[in-house]
């Protein structure tokens, strides 16, 4: 059998997928594997009342929420300590968190006592939002919080 132009180019398409598809050569991907998040936030606008901001953390998602039950995805989810409020500026660390894709991250806020009473502040717009934290490394955000515009809850999103 000859080869055609178009089993040639199947045949390099196919490569093509293959080689795109690996990130790490021919090894699979580690499995568990644990990186880091560290993020510096800079506040801009005015802080809400004191006695209707309980405390606000910094959150990753692997997933969109689509209403405030989705919050009960812990294994989803990656959240910082209680970051510092009523300041221009603050940063965090989370150590050990499992390496991926992250798509709805952000700074949110606890304004009840009420175990969903979280609400996003501020999302990161880097990409669109999306960052990607690796095995055996740290991943640096920078994040710009105006507190004066507070995003839509639930996300506007497209089909």
């Amino acid at each position: 059998m000859v080869p055609t132009k178009k089993s040639n180019s199947l045949f390099f398409l196919t490569i093509l997928i293959i080689l795109t598809a690996c990130d790490h050569g021919l090894a699979p991907p580690e499995e568990n594997a644990r990186g880091a998040i560290s993020g510096t936030l800079t506040y801009s606008g005015t802080w809400p009342a004191r006695d209707s901001l309980r405390e606000i953390r910094f959150v990753g998602m692997r997933f969109v929420p689509q209403d405030t039950a989705d919050f009960l995805q812990l294994n989803r989810m990656v959240i910082s300590d209680t970051l510092a409020r009523y300041v221009t500026s603050d940063s965090f660390f989370i150590p050990s968190v499992q390496a991926g894709v992250y798509v709805y991250s952000g700074v949110a806020e606890n304004f009840g006592r009420g175990i969903l009473d979280w609400r996003p502040i501020e999302l990161y717009t880097l990409n669109e939002g999306t960052f990607i934290v690796r095995g055996n490394e740290t991943t640096t955000l920078s994040i710009d919080v105006d507190l004066s515009v507070r995003p839509p809850f639930p996300p506007d999103i497209d089909p």
